[in-house]
């Protein structure tokens, strides 16, 4: 069965037709509009995103390659299902990436101007949160985590951390009123996060950085092997 999405994105120019789309594309998978029982065609998805095919078959390959899809030969690319074993040990590694280098990062401390571009980057996860944007949410809370662990200058360390966080949250996420609570919680736990690192409290910044994550895991328990919800954005056609 073969999904197509109901409305144009409306994709322009620049900066780049192929990223735009990846950003769009990932986006749906991550909030799981985008499912793993639906096969998803490059002609049709290149036609609602109003582009052509190249840019979008160019970005479900880098999503296949990041490891959010994968491909059927001549036919479409569908979402990675993980099982809630696969997610518990992903959990797992990223307690062991996450909350010891938070400790270091508070421990050490960050510049004013680290602080000032971490503020900059959690008020904009509040923001989006307030206003439901759960694409947008998601975008920009990796982006203050990955911004986080990048003052540690190790570049391995970074891309770890965002690949693992993309692979999670292939799971439970839907446009419903508990989602949206969720992320509220989960954009004020920056502020409190960055609290303890301007203290250079290794404590309390490895406490929070901890019940953060397993908030998220009790999520992913919460709701697997649910199918999730389109919220209207996705369809299915026979």
């Amino acid at each position: 069965m073969e999904t197509t999405l109901k409305s144009s994105y409306g994709l322009v120019s620049a900066p780049s037709l192929r990223e735009q789309a990846r950003q769009v594309i990932r986006g749906l998978v991550i909030t799981g509009q985008m499912r793993p029982d639906q096969l998803y065609s490059v002609p049709r998805l290149a036609a609602e995103l109003g582009v052509s095919a190249t840019p979008v078959r160019e970005a479900l390959l880098d999503l296949e390659r990041e490891g959010l899809l994968e491909a059927e030969r001549n036919r479409g690319f569908r979402v990675v299902s993980l099982s809630l074993n696969e997610l518990n040990d992903i959990f797992a590694v990223r307690l062991l990436l996450e909350v010891p280098s938070v400790g270091d990062i508070a421990q050490d401390g960050l510049s004013e101007r680290q602080l000032q571009e971490l503020h900059q980057l959690a008020e904009a996860t509040r923001e989006t949160a307030d206003t439901g944007d759960l694409i947008a949410f998601l975008d920009t809370d990796l982006k203050f985590h990955v911004h986080l662990i990048a003052t540690l200058g190790n570049h391995y360390l970074t891309k770890m951390v965002e690949t693992l966080r993309d692979r999670v949250r292939l799971q439970g996420f839907a446009s419903d009123e508990s989602s949206r609570d969720f992320l509220r919680r989960s954009a004020s736990e920056h502020f409190k996060l960055l609290d303890y690192i301007r203290r250079q409290d290794r404590s309390g910044a490895e406490a929070t950085i901890r019940r953060h994550l397993e908030r998220s895991r009790g999520v992913w328990g919460d709701r697997h092997g649910a199918v999730p919800q389109s919220a209207g954005i996705l369809d299915s056609s026979p």
